[in-house]
């Protein structure tokens, strides 16, 4: 049977041919979790005999036209070339499909979305994002807690003594669990982010993408975007903030106050080329980075603007 038309539906791939005769129908494992049932009879190949790339395809589509990739799997699974349909013809085959029960159809679904969920939420880039976001929440813990600490009053052999050592050692426990989380954190963005950390410093590159949202994202916006990122402003007749996030940043302490937002606008330059090369090249330009830094830096501190 000469198939012309391949189209997938939940963990199904459906072959109809162009004489019109019945689809035919692979059935792969299900997403694990989704509890579909077994193939029903007369399913061809088998399960076990579908390639892994034809496995994984079935899982990503989802309720789609397959793409280039999928095709190709499926051809090297019928070990015959299977041509791409035009839209029309897609639609028109997939009437012509066999009822998908509802309850299967939406147990697949589910399983499939929480697939994709705990896929994403396993990639580095989104490892980061998450830590970036709770190690600057558990900060603004911490520093309440030290401020709180700072205005009580524990007067002697009372019991706000004793109150005031149990809370004491509590906040020794959270600074050793902020150091520990500290150090998950500039481990994972160095890894991801190994020219933007060594510019800016691991932790600060861990929240300027955490605040951009991803790394593609960090990588596209423009070098007076990322100098804001983070900032919040406020009303104020004043002017507004000259830098975000990179007030944080480990250079930014080596040029008088006074000149901080010139500096501020040359390693945000500085961040984008080196987000750049960590989301695309790939490549260590971050030595090459530094000496700039440290030149500007240089003349900042000689009173050149």
């Amino acid at each position: 049977m000469p198939a012309t038309l391949v189209v997938a539906r939940g963990p199904s791939v459906f072959l109809l041919a162009s004489d019109g005769s019945p689809p035919r129908e692979l059935r792969a494992p299900t997403v694990p979790g989704a509890g579909v049932g077994p193939a029903r009879p007369g399913g061809d190949p088998r399960p076990e005999n579908l390639p892994s790339t034809l496995r994984e395809g079935i899982s990503s589509e989802g309720l789609s036209a397959p793409g280039r990739r999928f095709r190709e799997a499926v051809s090297e699974a019928l070990g015959r070339p299977v041509a791409p349909a035009s839209p029309a013809a897609w639609r028109r085959g997939y009437c012509q499909l066999p009822r998908w029960p509802p309850e299967e159809r939406r147990s697949y679904l589910l399983a499939l979305a929480r697939a994709r969920l705990d896929r994403v939420l396993r990639s580095p880039e989104e490892i980061v994002v998450s830590l970036a976001r709770e190690e600057e929440r558990f900060e603004r813990a911490v520093t309440r807690e030290e401020r709180a600490a700072e205005t009580f009053v524990s007067p002697p052999s009372t019991v706000l003594e004793s109150h005031a050592r149990d809370w004491s050692t509590l906040r020794g426990q959270l600074h050793e669990h902020h150091r520990r989380l500290v150090r998950r954190l500039e481990g994972a963005a160095v890894e991801l982010l190994p020219n933007l950390s060594a510019v800016v410093g691991p932790r600060v590159a861990a929240r300027l993408l955490a605040a951009a949202g991803g790394l593609g994202t960090l990588s596209r916006i423009s070098s007076s975007r990322l100098q804001l990122l983070g900032a919040r402003r406020r009303p104020s007749p004043e002017r507004g903030p000259r830098y975000g996030l990179l007030y944080r940043a480990d250079s930014l302490d080596e040029v008088p106050a006074d000149r901080r937002a010139a500096f501020a606008r040359s390693l945000a330059s500085l961040a984008v080329i080196a987000a750049r090369a960590d989301a695309t090249t790939h490549a260590a330009i971050a030595p090459g980075l530094l000496a700039r830094r440290a030149r500007r830096a240089a003349e900042l501190r000689r009173g050149r603007r």
